[in-house]
């Protein structure tokens, strides 16, 4: 067999890379709406539920409360 491409990775750096997961999950990022009639906070890159738009698209139909 021939002798392996990539080199052992120590404990230190494994425990560090698996340590950082709790880092990305966090508080969703929350974001104006850039509909200037809306404006309600939503989390980034969602779809906006009061408005229905995304990306300044209309996807869904506004919802009414």
């Amino acid at each position: 067999m021939s002798s392996s491409m990539f080199r052992k990775k120590s404990r230190s750096r494994v425990r560090h890379h698996r340590a950082q997961w709790h880092r990305r999950m966090s508080v969703p990022q929350l974001a104006p709406c850039p509909n200037p009639r809306c404006r309600q906070v939503k989390p980034a890159h969602v779809l906006c539920p009061a408005c229905g738009q995304h990306r300044g698209r209309q996807v869904l139909s506004p919802t009414r409360d």
